[in-house]
């Protein structure tokens, strides 16, 4: 395991300094003068290193595969000749931004003081990899890295058969998530990096994996509003494993064909685009939650060749709206994504409420959910495949808004809801 190099300033480098004799002359490092020649450098790596540096040479670039960020606005990596910055900056509400220096293993780290308390030193490429959170098995899977995961938060929600092949065979260790991560576990499989991701810092993991002195990373792809924003995390990912010309490259296949997908549905009209009514309705609180222009959803409508129903009362962000609201601006839309966990049939959404047969969408059997594929335990391969690939998630909202666009789609991951026995 390459340990957690420093976290500033609870761990502090200590640089001894040595001065090294001058090299003897002789006749094999000399020229006809008989002055000494100089010492041959090491050559600069042409890819990433998938290993250690073995004689290391101030001034070489040791990354000549670097990432470019173009559409995430929540990460950023600074290259510098053997170490990169990355910079998570808004993993959760309140939450100052998180600082990681990666240092290519077999050069020296930079001194811990030139940088933000609280950073973390971590030596690249990592050799293995904890996951917590079902988001990030994509990108192991897409880079080929799988090989590099030891453990996951929970085996129950993970939809990728990759990795449940890997569970079948005991290659995966379970270690909880939260503040109920075991520590003992994830000590004992000595791992070179957890990825996590972060809510509330009395409840999460990476506190408590940090203090232990264990490389932690957090993923904040789930903060940003943008499908392709949340899809370039992979890169995020990839920095860790010197993974960078890989991820480029699936990165670049992602937004081809999302870009292919938006500009399909873009060929639809104003006046032929459906109007959508996203939203779950809770019988709590009997309310819905409406997702704004300015949202990941927002967006997808938006791109899919959908408007986005009431949005003069979520002109932005998402709103809470109550039923009566929904109830009065809303019945007449033209599509209903309903987003409801235990709906299976049409008949499980009216005996949730009686009143949703009045909604037009309802009687035009136009009631679509998110469940194509989940697994036996409820694990949504939406929030997981879908987050890596959105133009998986659009192709499926164009094919529910303009069927005649994609006449022949199999669906990824939303099914229609029909009336229970149909």
């Amino acid at each position: 395991m390459k340990r957690l190099i420093a976290l500033v300033p609870v761990f502090v480098l200590l640089a001894g300094c040595a001065t090294a004799a001058p090299p003897s002359i002789d006749a094999e490092n000399s020229n006809a003068d008989g002055a000494a020649e100089p010492a041959a450098e090491s050559a600069a790596p042409e890819e990433n290193l998938a290993g250690c540096v073995e004689d290391y040479t101030e001034g070489v670039d040791y990354f000549p595969e670097k990432a470019e960020i173009t559409d995430a606005d929540n990460f950023s990596v600074a290259y510098f000749d053997h170490y990169k910055v990355v910079t998570v900056l808004d993993a959760f509400d309140g939450a100052e931004a998180f600082s990681y220096v990666l240092v290519q293993c077999g050069t020296p780290a930079p001194e811990a003081a030139e940088f933000p308390e609280g950073t973390q030193f971590i030596e690249v490429p990592a050799d293995d990899m904890v996951a917590m959170s079902t988001t990030q098995l994509p990108h192991l899977t897409v880079l080929g890295l799988l090989d590099r995961l030891v453990g996951v938060d929970n085996f129950l929600f993970i939809s990728s058969p990759e990795v449940q092949a890997l569970i079948d065979e005991g290659a995966l260790v379970e270690v909880g998530s939260g503040a109920d991560v075991n520590i003992e576990q994830v000590l004992d499989l000595d791992p070179d990096l957890v990825m996590t991701f972060g809510f509330d810092p009395d409840t999460d993991a990476h506190p408590i994996l940090i203090d232990a002195g264990i490389s932690t990373a957090l993923n904040a792809e789930w903060r940003e509003d943008d499908p392709l924003a949340r899809a370039e995390w992979i890169k995020y990912t990839a920095l860790f494993f010197n993974a960078e010309a890989e991820a480029e490259t699936a990165y670049a296949d992602i937004a081809s064909a999302y870009e292919s997908a938006r500009e399909l549905a873009a060929s639809v009209p104003a006046e032929e685009q459906p109007v959508v009514l996203w939203n779950s309705f809770s019988p709590f609180a009997e309310a819905g939650v409406i997702p704004g222009a300015e949202t990941f959803v927002g967006a997808l409508i938006t791109d899919a060749g959908g408007q986005i129903a009431l949005t003069e009362e979520a002109p932005g962000d998402s709103a809470l709206l109550s039923f009566e609201t929904v109830y009065a601006n809303a019945l007449d839309a033209d599509i209903w994504v309903a987003n409801s966990f235990t709906a299976v049939t049409l008949d499980d959404l009216l005996a949730e409420d009686p009143r949703y047969v009045d909604f037009e969408a309802v009687q035009d059997g136009e009631v679509w959910n998110d469940t194509g594929d989940v697994n036996a335990n409820g694990g949504n391969n939406y929030y997981e495949l879908g987050v890596t690939n959105p133009h998986l998630i659009l192709r499926d909202l164009i094919a529910i808004f303009h069927p005649e666009l994609l006449p022949d789609h199999s669906f990824n991951f939303y099914v229609q809801l029909e009336p229970a026995g149909e």
